[in-house]
């Protein structure tokens, strides 16, 4: 028995479209805030920093198996960021990436 079973096929349906369309809003508002983000310099250089940090530029392993998995954890959290802004504003990544390159050459 689930909390559904007292509810009738219309309203199970009913339900089911509020919660799809909740879900499209906030991924909507995610996808904004990330692009909203990513429009200023001082987002783009924060970000860079996240990804820099969590190791999507690097390879994860070492001879310890659990450096190793803390390493991966890290790095997928920062590939699920990665994969974000690559689909939401990949533009944006590119300049990013020339803007950490000139910030790097600078130093």
């Amino acid at each position: 028995m689930t909390k559904f079973d007292d509810y009738s096929e219309e309203e199970k349906a009913e339900i089911q479209a509020d919660l799809e369309l909740k879900a499209k809003l906030r991924k909507e508002r995610e996808d904004d805030d990330l692009k909203q983000v990513m429009s200023t310099e001082y987002g783009r250089r924060f970000i860079w920093k996240t990804l820099s940090a969590s190791g999507v530029f690097e390879v994860s392993f070492t001879s310890d198996p659990y450096i190793t998995s803390f390493n991966e954890g890290r790095r997928n959290k920062g590939l699920e960021l990665f994969n974000d802004v690559m689909s939401v504003c990949p533009d944006l990544y590119l300049v990013m990436a020339e803007e950490a390159k000139e910030q790097e050459n600078n130093q």
